[in-house]
């Protein structure tokens, strides 16, 4: 499927990064690149847009480190087109980046980076952020739970007085933090048993 637009800054080492997101990522019809350039970058930014098969968009700013106007910029192109597919937050000013990567969480879009160290894109689903803000409270209880030792979910549904079936679902959003981790086959003779992970445990 493909989907309507992705957003990124430009700078000179982005459009390269560009390039690996355009052919990794969920395919999208027009890239909304944020420019405070001259001419000659404005040039390059059409030069490059004839190299890769998606419409690019150049929307001006003139202070790329005012957040409010990044902010506001992004909120318009949002008006006029949706929501965004992913954003590249890899390069580019900190502030400037700091308003792409608050709209993306309110746009449910996928933050994009590439780390050339391992050589691989990373993505990021900020609507998880939702999740950690309604359980946040209960994630801790259950941490400090599972220090003293692993359980299966009915023990720990009857320890916090809940049904099992909320039990498993606050314990799935704790394995997709990667704080807790299971072992067993979900049977009655092979209950899923839950146990911190490393990272779970630095959370004590």
């Amino acid at each position: 499927m493909v989907g309507k637009y992705a957003l990124s800054l430009f700078d000179y080492e982005s459009l390269s990064l560009i390039e690996v997101f355009l052919r990794k990522l969920p395919k999208v019809k027009k890239l909304f690149i944020l420019s405070s350039g001259n001419t000659r970058m404005e040039r390059d930014l059409k030069d490059f847009s004839k190299k890769i098969n998606v419409k690019v968009e150049i929307t001006p700013i003139y202070d790329k480190n005012n957040f409010f106007e990044v902010y506001l910029m992004l909120e318009k192109i949002c008006e006029e087109n949706g929501f965004p597919s992913w954003v590249n937050i890899a390069s580019g000013s900190g502030m400037a980046l700091s308003a792409l990567t608050l709209h993306a969480y309110f746009k449910d879009a996928l933050l994009v980076i590439f780390d050339k160290f391992t050589d691989t894109i990373i993505t990021t689903d900020v609507n998880k952020l939702k999740k950690i803000k309604i359980y946040k409270k209960r994630y801790f209880e259950l941490i400090n739970h599972l220090e003293r030792k692993n359980q299966t979910t009915a023990e720990l549904a009857g320890f916090f007085k809940l049904s099992p079936s909320s039990m498993s679902r606050r314990l799935k959003h704790m394995e997709m933090f990667d704080i807790v981790t299971k072992r067993g086959l979900g049977r009655a003779n092979s209950p899923y048993v839950y146990q911190l992970t490393d990272f779970g445990k630095r959370l004590l």
